[in-house]
């Protein structure tokens, strides 16, 4: 039976148990209905972590036997992280093969794929392919190519590493998130994850230029688009909501705002973020307020990064604007 002591945070789940019936129960409803798995060594334990950021999962498995599975196409993004073990996946004619330490997209998008896992402790984060099309600039129901990986592993080194930093991060920052502030900081927990991925693996997510893009680039473009940030600075808003307030695909935005602002969608709404922290941080009450408070708010989850970037804004730390009011 499941061994689960204590009741789980919220927004993480997890089962651990040494019966093999329930593990392979549990990933027969994970993986597929095509499992074959050898019997663990007696006593073995399976144990499982998932950690929800909003339509983002981020999962540990570990299992000390060998298993294969195939599963249908998962219209999504899945991202693994070899931690011990081995593992191989196939789909389509790509074969990848992966030990500890190594990074790999499962699969394409679209495209049902097989694995194989050795004795292995996976950490796997799944990214909505809807997520990333939106990041890419791509528009609902248009007519480019489906998004595909032209190479399941990452690109350097370098950013191999950041994402397993990224995902660190994510993990051990969720279940600190004060309630006040969960949505406002899920969606860009998400987000950060969805533009990783994207800037990991080299794919064919993000278009060329079109004429319509570049003609829609106007001041106009950019007033509807601020009036938009200005009125809702408080919400889930991203690329993709920015631009439909203004009228135009996520790209035609992004080239107005550097044409006319020097700057991007993004960066402005953090701008705004920010101003509306500051104004906080002067009217709150340095007995009852605190400044990490005021910044998951408005967003702000990281205080280094909130702290750095007040600095740069307003000439010292937020922690002397509140004891200054």
């Amino acid at each position: 039976m499941p061994d689960q002591p204590h009741a789980d945070p919220p927004g993480i789940k997890s089962v651990r148990t040494t019966d093999v019936d329930v593990a392979r129960d549990w990933l027969r409803a994970a993986y597929g209905t095509s499992l074959r798995m050898k019997a663990p060594a007696p006593h073995s334990s399976f144990w499982y972590t998932r950690t929800a950021a909003g339509p983002v999962s981020l999962s540990t498995l570990s299992l000390p036997t060998d298993y294969a599975y195939t599963t249908d196409p998962l219209g999504a993004v899945a991202i693994t992280h070899v931690v011990s073990g081995r593992m191989a996946r196939e789909c389509a004619d790509d074969v990848t093969e992966a030990g500890p330490g190594d990074v790999l997209a499962i699969s394409q998008p679209h495209l049902p794929y097989a694995g194989r896992v050795q004795a292995a402790e996976l950490r796997a984060v799944t990214v909505p392919l809807a997520l990333l099309e939106q990041l890419a600039g791509r528009m609902p129901g248009g007519s480019a190519r489906p998004l595909r990986f032209t190479r399941f592993t990452p690109a350097s080194e370098a950013l191999a590493a950041q994402w397993k930093r990224t995902v660190d991060y994510v993990e051990e920052s969720i279940p600190a998130l004060p309630v006040e502030s969960e949505p406002l900081v899920i969606d860009a927990v998400a987000r950060m994850l969805a533009a990783t991925v994207l800037a990991t693996f080299p794919n064919n997510a993000r278009p060329e230029p079109v004429l319509a893009d570049t003609r829609d680039a106007t001041p106009e473009t950019v007033r509807r688009a601020v009036a938009f940030i200005e009125s809702e600075p408080d919400a889930e808003i991203g690329l993709g909501e920015m631009a439909a307030a203004a009228g135009v695909t996520p790209r035609a935005l992004q080239y107005a705002f550097r044409r006319h602002l020097g700057t991007t969608p993004t960066a402005y709404l953090r701008r705004v973020r920010l101003a509306l922290a500051h104004a906080d941080l002067l009217a709150a009450d340095p007995s009852r307020d605190t400044v990490t408070a005021i910044a998951n708010r408005w967003g702000f989850h990281h205080q280094g990064r909130f702290s750095a970037a007040y600095r740069a804004a307003y000439g010292g730390p937020p922690r002397r604007t509140l004891a200054e009011s």
